[in-house]
């Protein structure tokens, strides 16, 4: 009888709501992961879909890195994401010795104007000649 409650209680709960772990019912019910496994049997995972587009993820598939499969993008949207993750991450200047454009990342910035600095310079020897042409003697 308790079984026949665990049983129709956990089938319930999975109607409602699917995306639930056999621990997390367990939980609710008052018994073990196993138990609810036992109980309610193999289910069906759900596809996976791309988090961008919601395109069906194949975990097989070549050319779906392990990467992208784990963050739940597809190959395409995965590049995309990277690529505004790396405009997120990084600030663009320009030199004031050279007149290169550089980037630097958004903590070295941070840091620098925490510091009461200003990111001015490409590179150790555009802050060196920048310097000398300045404060030069001659």
């Amino acid at each position: 009888m308790i079984n026949n409650l665990v049983r129709e209680s956990a089938r319930r709960i999975l109607e409602i709501n699917p995306d639930l772990s056999y621990a997390e019912i367990g939980r609710l019910l008052g018994v073990s992961r196993e138990r609810i496994r036992q109980v309610v049997g193999v289910r069906r995972r759900r596809a996976r879909t791309c988090q961008a587009c919601g395109k069906r993820l194949k975990p097989g598939r070549s050319g779906l890195g392990k990467n992208a499969y784990y963050r739940g993008y597809c190959p395409e949207c995965w590049e995309l994401e990277k690529e505004r993750r790396n405009l997120e991450h990084y600030r663009s200047f320009i030199c004031e010795y050279c007149g290169t454009r550089f980037t630097r990342t958004a903590s070295t910035v941070k840091r620098q104007l925490r510091r009461g600095q200003r990111v001015r310079w490409c590179s150790k020897q555009c802050q060196g000649r920048w310097l000398a042409s300045r404060y030069s003697r001659n």
